[in-house]
């Protein structure tokens, strides 16, 4: 049980729930390292702790001040929110633990799901498809079958309802990117995602209604990248920017928001802030802002450098075991090509014993048929012997019966000459059965030929099949071995961008970019106007106006001195 002078707190991160008995006299300072520590989280420099005040907005702890002197909702349990407060200007050069990253991920994925951030629907898939390749892992067509993606939010809500598209053909769409990432590990999936959500417009912005001297309704932007300042109804397109470059100091009076550039010819940049007290605040979350510029360009601390020295570590070790499951899987996959391949060779040598079994039946069949014509054959001409003898003895009958009676010798005659026709016939059937005899003798060296050709060639078929095995086992003994040259690489990681803004395009591949618009081809065609947002409207006329992407549209709006800057805001 709590002692009278605790207070109950209860801390929501983005994946846990924690809960703290603090003293009365407890700091925030001392609330927040309390989190941190039991969450083991390092970087805490992007991190804060949000709650709602007793008018209701949302603000930040002071880590100076006592937790119970500040306006928290006065509830049985305080309320709070551990948040990212300070965006990286690069997410792939700054992020260095994966606890920070992962925290970092699912912020800006419900940020974009509950529509805070602005995402065009083509982009939206890609994202999708990276959070499902971070929750699933591979895409698996016998396990990840139509419906798999039924239980999870996967789009904002405006997206949906802009397109005449049912939820099973959007989860169509997002599987058939979620199938290109195979082989991405979920803390790249993630890494990818906020790749591509960082170069979004609003990503990492808190806005602010603010006038200048004339009064006109416009719109305070800050992120890590600088100040902004758009017309009202507009968040996508700012119209003046200034760098943390150009900034000298930050500061507020009243309902004033002060910034002092370092241009000493320039006046001070004054916005009125609508809402009482609300100048404190853009104060400070400007100055921390600032103060994150400032502490990416010196040198790193022991901490970080710690920290960065141990994610080499692992990034070696990590890639040193995505090397060896790289060459497995070849392997595996070789291995696998192998095998259907010696099953279709194996089928052809089926097939082929086959045709080689019919042959040598017909082979079988011709010499039956061969050995049958040349019996005929003996028999065919033991007849015309027999009946050459009988014309031999009848033509010396006929020699003896020269003096014989003309009838007689007649009848003979007639005798002899049906006895030649007879002979004649014999004798062409004698050269028919012969010649079918040659033809059969052809057709069975043809067969013998063929049989021949055939066991040559199942003896080399087995031959290349041993030596293929053996050519696999080598080739896999192969891929189990690391090279020094491997062990002794390592991933350096890249060093922070001095300038945040200048030279900047937006990271996407071009297959990737390729892809996406493609997408975006078929989603036009499927819009639905009437469901459409204002920021979607507003993003199809900037992209119609500029085509321009939100760093080119940054340096545009930062050209020229900031004087000149100056007295455009003035004349909003």
């Amino acid at each position: 049980m709590a002692p009278k002078s605790g207070l109950n707190v209860r801390v929501l991160t983005m994946d846990t729930e924690l809960e703290f008995t603090i003293l009365s006299k407890t700091t925030g300072k001392l609330l927040f390292d309390q989190v941190v520590q039991t969450t083991g989280l390092r970087e805490i420099w992007y991190f804060g702790l949000q709650y709602t005040d007793s008018l209701g907005m949302e603000s930040w702890l002071n880590l100076d001040k006592k937790v119970q002197d500040q306006k928290v909702k006065k509830e049985a349990t305080l309320q709070f929110k551990f948040r990212v407060r300070f965006y990286p200007e690069n997410v792939v050069d700054e992020i260095i633990q994966g606890s920070t990253l992962r925290l970092l991920y699912l912020q800006v994925k419900a940020d974009i799901l509950n529509e805070t951030v602005y995402c065009v629907a083509e982009k939206a898939v890609l994202l999708a498809s990276f959070a499902t390749q971070a929750k699933y892992g591979n895409f698996e067509a016998d396990v990840h079958e139509a419906g798999y993606l039924a239980n999870d939010k996967i789009l904002p809500e405006q997206v949906m309802s802009g397109h005449k598209l049912s939820r099973e053909e959007w989860e169509n769409k997002i599987s058939l990117f979620h199938a290109k990432h195979k082989g991405m590990p979920r803390e790249d999936a993630m890494l990818e995602y906020l790749k591509v959500a960082q170069d979004l417009e609003t990503f990492g912005i808190s806005y602010y209604d603010i006038t200048n001297k004339k009064g006109s309704d416009l719109i305070l932007g800050v992120d890590c990248l600088g100040i902004n300042v758009y017309n009202e109804g507009d968040r996508l397109s700012p119209k003046i920017s200034f760098p943390w470059s150009e900034i000298n100091r930050i500061s507020f009076k009243n309902n004033n928001f002060i910034v002092k550039l370092n241009d000493k010819k320039s006046p001070k940049f004054i916005g009125i802030c609508r809402k009482p007290k609300m100048s404190k605040k853009i104060y400070e979350l400007a100055s921390g802002n600032h103060e994150m510029y400032m502490r990416r360009r010196r040198p790193d601390t022991l901490e970080v450098q710690q920290m960065k020295a141990q994610k080499r570590d692992e990034e070696t070790s990590r890639a040193k075991e995505k090397a060896e499951l790289s060459k497995e899987i070849a392997a595996r996959a070789k291995a696998e090509q192998m095998r259907e391949e010696m099953e279709t060779k194996y089928k052809e040598m089926e097939e082929r014993m086959k045709k080689r079994e019919s042959e040598l039946e017909e082979a079988n069949e011709n010499i039956k048929r061969l050995e049958e014509q040349l019996q005929e054959l003996r028999d065919a001409k033991d007849n015309l012997e027999g009946q050459q003898d009988e014309l031999k003895e009848m033509m010396q009958k006929l020699e003896e019966a020269k003096n014989l009676e003309a009838e007689e010798r007649h009848r003979m005659e007639e005798e002899i000459k049906l006895k030649q026709d007879e002979i004649e016939e014999v004798r062409n059937l004698v050269e028919e059965k012969e010649k079918q005899t040659r033809d059969l003798q052809e057709e069975v060296e043809i067969s013998k030929q063929k049989l021949e050709e055939t066991t040559a060639s199942f003896t080399t078929v087995i031959e290349t099949q041993n030596g293929d095995a053996s050519s696999v086992s080598s080739d896999e003994q192969d891929n189990g071995s690391v090279s020094s040259e491997d062990k002794e690489n390592s991933i350096d990681i890249p060093e922070i961008i001095v300038d945040p803004v200048e030279d900047r395009e937006v990271g996407m591949d071009a297959e990737m970019t390729a892809d996406l618009e493609e997408l975006g081809k078929e989603l036009e065609d499927k819009k639905n106007e009437d469901n459409e947002t204002d920021e979607t409207k507003v993003h199809r006329e900037n992209l119609r106006i500029s085509g321009a992407d939100k760093y080119k549209t940054l340096r545009e709006v930062r050209k020229g001195n900031t004087k000149r800057r100056i007295d455009n805001f003035e004349n909003m």
